[in-house]
């Protein structure tokens, strides 16, 4: 052995610094996270409509999968894969596989819901909604906060909260609003001062104090709360008309919304006109089918051209990162802004969309 050793000592030596090197590059974290392209989903995994053949719709969703503060031997990797995307990270973001599950979890099934509203509605169906509150889906900042994730709000500053009357117009109401550089107005939210609410939790009203900090990035510092929201629907199949399934979607977050809802219109209405298309897209979707922004539309646009599909809608706030993402392929998929759910509607019906 002794002999093995002085005579191979050398390459001994150089093999065992390669491997120490490898292992401190895959255990040391940096600050960067990657977002690479997932699946295509067909959407019709999510629901079933009594009586409705929905095996001419062809409608799907999009996922990314992402990795917060990659080890140096990932960061290194991933600027070699082309279809990836690395991004500095952002240290308000909560990164831990619990949260993550929560906050997906309570997001997907905001947007199952608001896609059933929108969609029934488009299709001038009758659907059975009840309005719960404002539902916390994300919680941001590095200080604690009194709100939970799933809380739902009922009241703002004592003022009982509806669909019309929101937390803006309570927050709004009680401290003024601002004109901006931008020209929009903004509530006058102060750091260190408390903001009182009245949430349900666990099926118990709580009356919590949030309290203000600032949102400091390289650019600015803005006062925030620190947490977002949704609107909470309960929708049931009864009483709605055609009657409907769930099923549990092997996904997380909101940004299939949109889709889901096109999915319901198109599959309610008996239109054919995605048979023989392969419709991709993202965004989520409010009970108004107004469309909102997402999250690694990039790695999106790189899963749907993969996947070959023919047309991929991307919300107008999304519009430029993905533009920019589709134009390094020679694809004809076709890239569609939109705002709405009736501008996908439109389009698919060769109407001009001017998102």
């Amino acid at each position: 052995m002794k002999v093995l050793f002085k005579r191979f000592k050398l390459l001994i030596i150089i093999l065992s610094l390669i491997a120490v090197t490898f292992l401190s590059l895959s255990i040391i974290p940096t600050n960067y996270d990657i977002t690479v392209p997932a699946i295509v989903a067909d959407i019709d995994n999510s629901y079933d409509f009594e009586g409705v053949d929905t095996s001419d719709v062809n409608v799907s969703s999009v996922s990314v999968y992402s990795y917060y503060k990659v080890s140096v031997l990932n960061y290194l990797g991933a600027l070699l894969n082309p279809y990836a995307i690395v991004e500095k990270h952002n240290e308000y973001v909560n990164t831990s596989n619990e949260y993550n599950y929560t906050s997906g979890t309570i997001q997907k099934n905001v947007s199952l819901c608001n896609s059933l509203i929108v969609g029934y509605n488009a299709a001038n169906e009758t659907i059975n909604a009840t309005f719960n509150g404002y539902i916390v889906h994300s919680i941001f900042g590095i200080n604690p906060t009194n709100i939970k994730l799933g809380d739902i709000i009922i009241k703002c500053e004592g003022m009982e909260l509806t669909e019309k009357f929101t937390i803006s117009h309570a927050l709004a109401e009680t401290y003024g609003t601002y004109q901006g550089e931008d020209g929009y107005n903004y509530i006058k939210i102060i750091a260190g001062q408390g903001y009182n609410f009245t949430v349900l939790r666990n099926s118990e009203e709580i009356d919590i104090t949030v309290y203000a900090y600032n949102y400091i990035t390289e650019t600015s510092s803005t006062p925030t709360l620190g947490f977002n929201y949704y609107s909470s629907y309960t929708v049931t199949s009864e009483g709605s008309s055609p009657k409907f399934t769930i099923n549990a979607p092997n996904s997380f977050g909101p940004s299939a919304g949109l889709m889901q809802s096109l999915f319901i219109y198109l599959s309610l209405t008996g239109s054919k006109v995605t048979k023989d298309l392969e419709i991709v897209g993202t965004g989520t979707i409010d009970i108004n089918g107004r469309v909102g922004s997402i999250g690694g539309v990039k790695a999106k646009v790189s899963a749907a051209v993969l996947n070959n599909a023919d047309i991929f809608f991307v919300p107008i706030a999304n519009y430029e990162d993905a533009k920019e993402q589709y134009d390094k392929y020679n694809t004809k998929m076709k890239l569609v802004p939109v705002s709405s759910l009736q501008d996908c509607i439109n389009y698919l019906n060769g109407i001009d969309v001017i998102a």
